[in-house]
């Protein structure tokens, strides 16, 4: 991000602090979270979307609030959410401790919990308050159409990991009333809906958010490269398109979401839309991380980003190498074989003595910054990546088909290969992948719980509805059957 876009990034943040108070309270249910707006507010709303640059300041305030420690910049990819996928080894009373064992309702937990519940809706708060007037006739056709798809795929994106962690079992999601799906500022509260009815207004949004960007997103006409090259743009607001939700991440998501619905025709179409997506000159899109994006400081694989934020201070919080630990003997008896050259052991694990407890740790070092870096995987965290696209089309294809496209993963991991012969040998091997493959993102206990997986590596405790459906927050869950 050059020091132009950084400068409007900055004041996008002090101008929607001050809007964002209208939209910002949760607008979901609490009598003590209704939103009041005065005239006064409502005159500041009118003047803040009677230009572009108003509906442009406020979705880029919905990402800057994404980047929060209470969501994507600490504890939906390497907090809380990684707690319960066993990921981290933990000191006695603390919340891994309690994590360790599900118990949701230890106080800190529940605290956590509705902590990201919150932070999840308050990023719906914000876009919902620019679809409101996103028809005012204010913007040009490009605009609307890039606006209102991302802001339209925000929410998408962000309902969708409140169903993924508050809501049922996939496999068996029944017929009551889970979540409220958001779609407007309101001051009364949302109506529960179904499973059914939830993931309905999931496509929706999807859907529409697909058919907006199609229309103008940049990134199907250009490179990456030239999307990141100031110079080459005349106006940087439709650059930097793998910081945003375009239409390949839209793609992505819509992938995500089939396959959690078990729609697996949709879930492979659309991953096949991401992995065989070219850039004007013939080239991948996307391409596999290798051996050599490692050795270039670049471990978090930028090339396989879709959809990405940028965290200035991420060197405090998910680059904190000796916060995130698990014993070398605990990864070598789950994930990894001795001697293993897989890049995902060898480059993102650092195996240091700890002198305090005597004995030998991994560190954790995929966010650890480096000078020789490449500049697009500084501070970078990855919510969509390649390497999922590719697991979804594992999962949904035949087996000779999976093993073609395992053998592809496997060269650029510098993995050893292996032949699969059967549907079980296929799920065990997508839940080790899932582990090995996202650690520190946030998405193996995800895959845990839309697969029903009764074993979870690295503890006894067995999978089950009770583990993997997280609690309402206490002061929400009165209103689910109302």
């Amino acid at each position: 991000m050059n020091q132009h876009t950084i400068y409007k990034v900055k004041a996008a943040v002090l101008f929607t602090s001050i809007i964002l108070v209208v939209f910002s309270p949760l607008l979901l249910s609490s009598c003590e979270d209704w939103l009041d707006v005065s005239p006064s507010e409502q005159k500041k709303k009118s003047e803040m979307f009677s230009k572009a640059e108003g509906f442009r300041n406020v979705l880029t305030g919905a990402y800057i609030r994404m980047k929060s420690n209470s969501l994507y910049g600490q504890e939906m990819v390497c907090g809380s959410i990684e707690n319960l996928a066993q990921h981290w080894n933990y000191s006695s009373n603390t919340i891994g401790s309690y994590l360790n064992t599900y118990n949701y309702r230890a106080t800190v937990v529940e605290d956590a919990m509705a902590a990201v519940y919150n932070n999840l809706f308050k990023v719906v708060a914000d876009v919902n308050g620019l679809l409101g007037d996103i028809d005012n006739g204010t913007l040009g056709e490009n605009d609307y159409n890039l606006i209102k798809g991302e802001a339209l795929a925000l929410r998408a994106f962000c309902h969708f990991d409140v169903l993924r962690l508050f809501g049922p079992m996939p496999t068996n999601p029944g017929s009551d009333r889970i979540l409220p799906y958001v779609k407007e500022v309101i001051n009364r509260p949302n109506q529960f809906l179904n499973y059914e009815q939830f993931t309905r207004e999931l496509f929706n949004d999807i859907d529409e958010a697909e058919a907006c960007l199609k229309k103008v997103d940049p990134i199907l006409n250009n490179s990456i490269a030239t999307l990141n090259t100031p110079s080459q743009l005349t106006d940087n607001f439709y650059g930097y398109r793998q910081m945003r939700m375009n239409y390949y991440a839209v793609c992505a998501l819509k992938a995500r979401v089939a396959l959690w619905t078990g729609n697996k025709s949709q879930a492979l179409e659309y991953a096949r839309i991401v992995i065989n997506a070219t850039s004007p000159d013939g080239a991948k899109m996307f391409r596999l991380g290798t051996l050599n994006d490692c050795a270039s400081g670049d471990k978090v694989l930028s090339s396989e980003h879709i959809f990405n934020l940028k965290v200035a201070d991420i060197s405090s919080t998910l680059g904190a190498g000796t916060t995130y630990q698990k014993t070398q003997s605990q990864l070598r008896s789950q994930l990894y074989e001795s001697g293993t050259t897989d890049i995902r052991f060898v480059n993102m694990w650092n195996y240091v003595y700890d002198s305090y407890w005597w004995t030998y740790y991994n560190y954790f070092v995929k966010y650890v910054q480096s000078d020789n870096m490449p500049s697009l995987a500084k501070n970078v965290i990855p919510l969509i990546r390649l390497y999922e696209m590719y697991l979804i089309a594992m999962e949904c294809s035949s087996v000779s088909e999976a093993n073609s496209l395992y053998t592809e993963m496997t060269v650029a991991r510098n993995a050893p290969a292996l032949t699969i012969t059967t549907q079980e040998q296929l799920n065990e091997l997508l839940i080790k992948e899932y582990n090995r493959e996202f650690y520190g993102e946030g998405q193996a206990f995800y895959a845990y719980k839309r697969m029903a997986a009764e074993k979870i590596y690295f503890t006894n405790e067995q999978g089950s509805k009770d583990t993997y459906v997280v609690p309402l927050p206490v002061q929400e869950s009165v209103y689910a059957n109302e």
